[in-house]
């Protein structure tokens, strides 16, 4: 009996550490969104002042790199966001498939631990009422849509002109700089995906 309780011990002092990893994890990505959050409120700003320019300042060249600049802090943020949700995950099937099974048999097996199926049972009828959306992170899209937004921006306002001088010294620079933000773009949905997808792992054998 005594070796029952000792092990019980062991086994929920581990479960309090990775609960507290999860947290502190969880309370990481509050900080990374706060962060997103100040760096919209920043471009916002920088994007008015802009509109109040003269018509030759916003066809300078500072604009069109602000506009491909700008959404790579959106990425690094996003992939730090990511990455936390890949180790959250990753502690969260442990406890669900290794160390929940361990204490189910010492009490007996009565159920015990039955968050992460609940958690599951809530994201399957997110994804059945919203789609792709609980997927990519719901109220964290705008880490993808804003520097859409601002791509979209320089395609329509200075693409076709800037096309054109791609063999200049001026082109080349701003035509490999968009390149990389479709390739980071791409990269960042890829690693939202994936990160939001081994939640559905949590609780599969």
């Amino acid at each position: 009996m005594e070796t029952n309780t000792s092990e019980m011990n062991i086994h929920i002092e581990e479960y309090k550490c990775l609960r507290n990893e999860i947290i502190n994890r969880v309370d990481f990505q509050q900080r990374i969104l706060n962060y997103q959050v100040i760096l919209l409120g920043i471009i916002i700003t920088a994007s008015l002042s802009i509109l109040n320019l003269s018509p030759s300042a916003v066809n300078s060249t500072s604009i069109r790199y602000f506009l491909l600049l700008s959404p790579f802090p959106f990425y690094f943020l996003s992939w730090s966001f990511s990455n936390h949700d890949i180790i959250i995950a990753a502690l969260a099937r442990y406890i669900n498939l290794d160390l929940r099974p361990r204490i189910k048999k010492l009490v007996e097996d009565r159920d015990v631990l039955r968050l992460e199926e609940f958690l599951k049972q809530e994201r399957d009828k997110r994804a059945i009422a919203f789609g792709i959306f609980p997927t990519l992170g719901e109220e964290y899209l705008f880490p993808l849509v804003l520097p859409l937004i601002l791509i979209l921006a320089y395609v329509f306002l200075f693409f076709h002109e800037d096309y054109y001088r791609v063999l200049g010294a001026h082109g080349v620079p701003q035509y490999i700089v968009l390149f990389i933000n479709f390739v980071f773009l791409f990269k960042t949905i890829q690693l939202r995906t994936k990160a939001s997808k081994n939640y559905s792992r949590v609780i599969e054998l």
